[in-house]
């Protein structure tokens, strides 16, 4: 065959898989707006969103009018990576000074066009969203097959968009579809290498954060199995709440604090697709809400004090969840979090104060609002809510508790040093290990020469007893162990922390689901039962997606690169270097 037609052949592959490569081209869009009928003044500012998040912004100079195209006024909407990963055509929204327009329109990518835009004010679209992401768990190399013998996973980490690690009783799935982290917690060992298999016992997943720009918001699911490839979490963030949501969130506070809402940092609402909460007949047992605020916020609020977590359900009922302050993060954002029992829906992050009171305009940080008088939590208890009351005790501490066992205040236990801490949550039934209500928590570290044996490969860091053993909580206790400085280091020169509780029966430990926080320098663990558990150190058996060789001797994987060229550029690369060859091939004859 002709040298010259096989190098044709060559550079028109070399040609379209470049095209294939190169970034999409925005889409452009100019015309005439108008607000409530009448043409939109100069100085308008309309935004293009997908999926909620900004793709795009232009202010108008002439009224009646943006664009023209051609010009710097044109509205460029450019999509991502992300917003074409779940749609090669994701709809377009158009919003004229925060109200939004009634023109929709697919994006296409490289197309110009003109597009009359009218949007009124008030419209009951108007809630105009800060931010949303997606979590999917359709994740490439992941399949999921229902057996007789249960839930099979197999993962092939070639073709994993993310990094994988294995132990015992797990396999980590980090950075994948909108997912800090995915957990699958197995029955027995994983197996394999290339192909990861085992049977599914629970799962854990945590979302990426979903930055709001003044801070960030995420979800930690615990479920009882894997959702299927079709379970997907839209989360979207507002500014405020509609009108009955701020309704029934600001009674809710009043029922319960005699207090009244003061702010809102913004509203988190999570839609759920293919996954439902387990009271709903679905698989999420829990979720765990982390929601940051701005040091500026906070300081105007009075300080962390009066910030709550609350949630409104799907079916409309509202509650105040258990909220704790974790600590900030590195841009100097405030951490709350909130063990949400009952699953995914709405959340709001606000501030309350006592009616009448001037906290909020001023009062400056350090300040609260001054208390909640001697109103009770609960219309129907018989106890008082006093907020001088101290929540935080060393070693042990009483446990108030219904004839039921229901705990009727919250309660976080701490070590001395204050590296360990066990939190019960309000309305927590707590039953000791013959079934009566319970009365006391105590936790105390346990000297290094009575901590039973660790497994190979792994250090115990910290251990500690809680008791009385055999005590059980429904829905769990959280355990926390906040890291120094150095200990944290100790995860960077890549040894993994994580929780085990020995079986006093077996004479075993077990591993237990952790949460990592480097913002805190936190390790989190939720407890159904008291009894020793620690905090180790083990190794990682890390195989990088997409790799087939192991972990290296110092610490790196197999093939691993540093930061690679865009992928356009390097099919630019291939298509310069077959066109050259073939020039000199060509030249020779």
């Amino acid at each position: 065959m002709d040298m010259r037609y096989i190098l044709s052949i060559l550079i028109l592959f070399s040609l379209a898989g470049m095209a294939a490569a190169l970034p999409v081209l925005p889409d452009e869009f100019a015309g005439s707006v108008t607000l409530d009928g009448k043409a939109a003044p100069a100085g308008t500012t309309i935004t293009a969103r997908i999926d909620w998040n900004e793709r795009g912004s232009t202010v108008t100079t002439t009224a009646g009018e943006y664009g023209p195209l051609d010009s710097p006024g044109v509205l460029a909407v450019r999509a991502t990576e992300d917003d074409l990963r779940h749609s090669a055509s994701p709809i377009i929204t158009f919003w004229v000074n925060g109200h939004k327009a009634d023109q929709e329109v697919a994006f296409t990518g490289g197309t110009a066009r003109r597009l009359d835009l009218s949007a009124v004010t008030g419209g009951g679209d108007d809630q105009a969203p800060v931010a949303s992401d997606r979590s999917s768990f359709e994740i490439g190399g992941v399949e999921i097959t229902d057996t007789g013998g249960g839930q099979q996973i197999v993962i092939d980490n070639r073709t994993v968009l993310g990094s994988i690690a294995t132990n015992e009783t797990a396999i980590t799935l980090s950075n994948v579809d909108g997912w800090e982290e995915v957990v699958i917690f197995t029955r027995e060992r994983p197996a394999g290498d290339v192909q990861i298999t085992g049977t599914v016992e629970s799962v854990h997943a945590r979302s990426s954060p979903i930055n709001t720009g003044s801070a960030w918001a995420q979800v930690d699911l615990e479920m009882s199995r894997h959702p299927g490839s079709t379970a997907q979490l839209d989360t979207t963030v507002f500014q405020n709440p509609d009108a009955d949501e701020q309704e029934a969130f600001g009674t809710v506070v009043y029922q319960m604090t005699g207090k009244s809402i003061n702010s809102f940092a913004y509203v988190l609402n999570v839609q759920k697709t293919n996954v439902a909460n387990e009271g709903d007949g679905g698989v999420i047992r829990a979720a765990t809400i982390r929601m940051a605020a701005s040091p500026e916020w906070v300081a105007s609020m009075g300080g962390v004090d009066d910030v709550v977590i609350l949630r409104r359900a799907d079916g409309g009922t509202t509650t105040r969840l258990d909220t704790r302050y974790t600590g900030r993060d590195a841009a100097g954002n405030y951490i709350f979090e909130a063990v949400s029992p009952g699953g995914l829906s709405a959340f709001a992050l606000v501030a309350t104060k006592v009616p009448g009171s001037n906290t909020g305009d001023g009062s400056g940080p350090g300040t609260t609002s001054g208390g909640g008088g001697g109103s009770s939590k609960d219309p129907g208890s018989q106890f008082t809510y006093d907020p001088g009351a101290p929540e935080m005790h060393i070693g042990h501490a009483p446990l108030a508790t219904s004839p039921t066992g229901v705990v009727l205040e919250s309660v976080t236990v701490r070590t001395a040093d204050e590296t360990c801490a066990v939190a019960i949550r309000e309305g927590t039934t707590a039953l000791d290990r013959d079934g009566n209500p319970l009365g006391e928590v105590t936790s105390t570290k346990v000297a290094p020469a009575d901590v039973p044996a660790a497994p190979p490969g792994t250090t115990v860091a910290i251990a500690l007893n809680c008791g009385p053993a055999g005590a059980t909580f429904n829905p769990p206790a959280v355990l926390t162990y906040t890291l120094s400085a150095e200990e944290w280091a100790k995860i960077g020169e890549g040894t993994i922390p994580k929780v085990m509780w020995y079986n006093p029966e077996a004479g075993e430990w077990k591993d237990i689901p952790a949460t990592v926080d480097p913002a805190t320098r936190t390790v989190t663990a939720e407890i159904s039962h008291f009894s020793i558990y620690a905090l180790v150190w083990t190794a990682p058996e890390t195989v990088v997606a997409g790799a087939e060789g192991t972990v290296t001797p110092g610490g790196e994987a197999a093939g691993e690169r540093g930061p690679a060229l865009p992928v356009w550029a390097l099919a630019l690369v291939v298509v310069l270097i077959v066109a050259l060859a073939a020039f000199l091939v060509m030249r020779k004859k």
